[in-house]
């Protein structure tokens, strides 16, 4: 199984923000977008692994994400990685930043307990939105820029993530919902 833990966030935060996109995807270049459904924030991608760390895993994140609280998230602003001169993937950001790094620290810690090896890179909370193949020109940087720098969701409560099944497909991976774990009231 391939898995994944992350969070996905409410049509209010993320419909104003696709319609934004909508609005310019025409001049851009291609890209492969994210579709709406399909939208998330990852906090630790586990790669293939066997059924039984599913019940392995129950208890140690569910432990581990006890001290962390729930709390008032927004989408906003947005980036590209590694930067816009050399773009691969384009983004909107989600704050605040050391809310959504405990979440992930919390989760990649009970993910190691278990035994996974995972990457070591820097955590930086972001919804990706595409992927780009062919390097694009600055003024279709600058377009994508312009759209989505000003955004800013409506503020919506981040209380649970959730463990992901991700099956590859012609049309987009698909993610099916294994586990839900909350964090603290």
């Amino acid at each position: 199984m391939r898995l994944f833990i992350a969070t996905t966030f409410p049509a209010s935060a993320t419909a104003p923000l696709n319609e934004r996109i909508a609005r310019v995807k025409s001049r851009l270049p291609a890209a492969t977008w994210v579709r709406a459904e399909a939208q998330h924030l990852t906090f630790a991608f586990l790669g293939e692994q066997p059924e039984a760390l599913i019940d392995k895993l129950q208890p140690l994140v569910s432990a581990h994400l006890a001290a962390v609280p729930t709390f008032t998230g927004t989408l906003q602003s947005c980036g590209f990685f590694p930067n816009p001169r050399h773009a691969r993937v384009g983004w909107v950001g989600a704050e605040p930043r050391a809310k959504f790094a405990a979440i992930a620290n919390a989760v990649r810690d009970a993910v190691r307990e278990a035994g996974v090896t995972i990457d070591s890179n820097e955590f930086r909370p972001h919804l990706t939105l595409m992927r780009i193949r062919d390097r694009w020109p600055p003024l279709s940087i600058e377009t994508f820029d312009k759209a989505l720098r000003d955004y800013e969701s409506e503020p919506f409560t981040v209380d649970r993530i959730t463990l992901y099944e991700s099956k590859l497909n012609p049309n987009g991976a698909i993610h099916t919902k294994l586990r839900e774990f909350g964090l603290a009231s």
